[in-house]
């Protein structure tokens, strides 16, 4: 089934480098840009998920630059709905020429009202057709311009811009108004020394409100950036109130440090590097991937886009900040983004609220240098941590030009507990391209458990997906046990550690398996293990299932019987006259074996000697030398003699100590006594 998703499109005049959500209503956004004729700005209604409209239009000096980048700023306590926009706009190149760039406006949009919406109406008036609402329209008025760079271009240069405008999350209180001034960031781009600014972001921000900045090496710029509040951070001695930790990236490195509402102007942030892509290995001539944007989790996880270089595509990585300074960052999970995706341009995120548990659901959305926008959810628990990225979709063919810009609405959750007059609840994606469009994603909500009077929100329902995760995790890493446990047994096998259950001998080459392979030998009984026992070969028949120790003979170690029953005589486990000894207290069995060699033509075993058990089946006839005939000892003899068990010169005495089996084909019974 394919996900629900709503979109609708615009094309304006000229086009668009910059968009940002009011943080209050997802029906608002703004849009910037230039080119050509033309520098605008705009206000467009996008309550509707099929239309989007124009409601506010800002023509900027055609001699002044394009907006490059902006914020959405609402206004503390505004009831009116009134939008600053602060965004990064150069001056004219005269201007600059003489080192004078205002580069960072501040805008305020009001939107069109009705005059009739805040007062009753009888039903005589609406009724009447000629009585029609008085519609305000909406103006934008430009509020303030400054320049917060310390980076002056130099004689005729006129290519440093604001590259980057970023705020802090909007920290709406339970009353629904700020609970303290929002901290903004701009950074440079095209400077031969780059820069990162912050100040307090208020309605005409100025050079009064800068609280830090931080200088860049020469040709380093910052990517992109992002703020998380400290305010829940439990490592924090205080509250963390008013409180931000701020993470960039200038490609390789990412940096993070805290900032603070009351830092004073002459602070510069205490930054550190957590993680930088590790060089090529030695000689190799492959660049390095580089990072192109980066988005806070929570204070202590970064989600980044990474690029592969020469075009090689993109991937997200979620990245684990260290909890303390000496620590190292921990890269958790990657995920690829689409092969048709061989840049990723953008990178925004949306997170869907928590519940009374702390979990929650995150939708991560990655523009693509095909035009295309994968999107991803991502399930956070408090004890299992972040689940693997879940692919949710991918828009296609979004704008017929390259994107520029990407955001998410910011999603304000019901408060709890969810009552039934809650309405739909849903999101929205913008994107803007060089191609003067804007297209907007509206993707519906839903609660879960949808019972819960507490619920969160998601995109996806939690659930199969996650069981079906954690069954191929667990059959994943049953089958690497599993393949461990083989090779080891293979490797134990070859080395003569272990009787051949795989045969893996037989796997080598003929050109190496003299040199490594070995014979197994069972050890004495005293030197037997548990492992030893399991996978000795078993006797076939009668109530019994007891090992047998076996002696298989080798070109490298042939025992004789006298050898063998000298041993057998030391454990105790026959008498010491093998001349006298009888029948059944006999404890070695001599037996044909099926093999066609000589040395394998005679198997050894021993027998039980103490209780007397030299016990006879339907299939063996087990024999004492003196009760064998003329003809059966002269083959005994000369099958002992050919598998080099024994000799003339020892005597028939020998033989006496032993008994003697004619079932070919099998081992016969079990005996209960190994070999010592």
């Amino acid at each position: 089934m394919a996900p629900t998703v709503h979109s609708a499109k615009l094309t304006l005049s000229c086009p668009l480098f910059a968009a940002d959500f009011d943080p209050r209503n997802n029906g608002r956004l703004l849009v910037g840009g230039g080119g050509g004729e033309g520098r605008s700005g705009s206000l467009l209604d996008t309550s509707r998920r099929d239309e989007i409209t124009e409601a506010v239009e800002l023509n900027l000096s055609r001699d002044e630059d394009s907006v490059t980048s902006l914020a959405a700023a609402p206004l503390a306590g505004d009831e009116a709905g009134s939008l600053v926009a602060l965004a990064g706009i150069n001056s004219s190149v005269e201007q600059q020429k003489k080192n004078n760039n205002q580069h960072l406006r501040a805008f305020r949009f009001e939107a069109p009202r009705k005059t009739t919406e805040d007062r009753k109406q009888d039903e005589k008036a609406k009724k009447d057709a000629k009585s029609e609402e008085e519609v305000i329209p909406g103006r934008a008025i430009a509020l303030s311009q400054a320049s917060l760079f310390r980076t002056k271009n130099g004689p005729g240069s006129s290519d440093t811009y604001q590259r980057v405008t970023r705020l802090s999350p909007w920290p709406k209180g339970k009353d629904g108004t700020e609970k303290h001034t929002r901290i903004g960031a701009v950074a440079t781009g095209l400077a031969q020394s780059g820069e990162i600014v912050f100040f307090r972001a208020t309605e005409t921000p100025s050079e009064k409100d800068i609280i830090g900045r931080i200088q860049l090496s020469s040709n380093e710029e910052a990517e992109d950036m992002d703020f998380v509040s400290l305010e829940h951070d439990l490592e924090k001695t205080d509250d963390g109130h008013g409180r931000f930790l701020v993470a960039y990236t200038n490609g390789t490195d990412v940096m993070v440090g805290e900032i603070s509402c009351s830092s004073s102007s002459n602070s510069s942030p205490d930054v550190r590097s957590v993680y930088n892509i590790p060089l090529p290995a030695s000689g190799a001539r492959t660049a390095r991937p580089k990072f192109r944007a980066l988005r806070f989790l929570s204070p202590r996880t970064l989600l980044l886009l990474q690029n592969a270089p020469n075009r090689g595509g993109s991937e997200l990585v979620l990245l684990q900040l260290p909890s303390a300074k000496s620590s190292k960052s921990k890269v958790l999970q990657r995920r690829k983004l689409p092969r048709t995706v061989k840049i990723g341009l953008g990178l925004d995120i949306c997170q869907l609220g928590t519940n009374p548990q702390g979990q929650q659901q995150t939708v991560i959305a990655a523009s693509g240098s095909d035009n295309s926008i994968p999107l991803f959810t991502l399930e956070y628990g408090p004890n299992r941590g972040y689940s693997n990225f879940r692919p949710y979709t991918t828009l296609r063919d979004v704008h017929p030009f390259s994107m520029t810009k990407l955001t998410f609405s910011t999603f304000i959750a019901p408060p709890h507990p969810v009552t039934p007059d809650v309405g739909p609840q849903n999101i929205k994606l913008a994107s803007v391209s060089m191609g003067n469009t804007v297209v907007v994603h509206t993707f519906p909500l839903s609660p879960f458990p949808t019972s819960s009077r507490t619920p969160r929100y998601v995109l996806v329902t939690p659930g199969p997906a996650e069981i079906w995760e954690l069954i191929y995790s667990i059959i994943v890493l049953l089958f690497s046990i599993s393949a461990i446990c083989v090779a080891m047994l293979a490797f134990a096998e070859i080395r003569g550690g272990t009787p051949p259950v795989l045969g893996a001998t037989e796997w080598l080459p003929e050109s190496i398996r003299g040199a490594i392979a070995r014979e197994y030998v069972i050890p004495p009984r005293d030197k037997l293990t548990y492992f030893d026992t399991l996978l000795a070969p078993r006797g076939s028949g009668g109530d019994t299932d007891t090992p047998v120790a076996t002696i298989v003979p080798t070109e490298s170690q042939i025992e004789s019987l006298r050898e063998i029953l000298d041993r057998v005589h030391r454990a105790g486990a026959a008498p010491a006259d093998l001349e006298t000894v009888a029948p059944q207290s006999l404890s070695v069995i001599v037996r044909c074996g099926a093999g066609q060699n000589a040395e394998q033509s005679v198997i050894v075993e021993t027998a039980v000697s103490a209780s007397g058990e030299a016990e006879q089946s339907e299939e063996e006839k087990l024999q004492a030398w003196k009760d064998l005939s003329a003809s059966e000892q002269s083959v005994w003899k000369q099958r002992l003699a050919d598998a080099g068990r024994w000799t003339a010169s020892e005597g028939e005495s020998v033989l006496l100590g032993v008994l003697f089996g004619e079932a070919c084909g099998g081992l016969g019974r079990a005996v209960r006594d190994e070999l010592p």
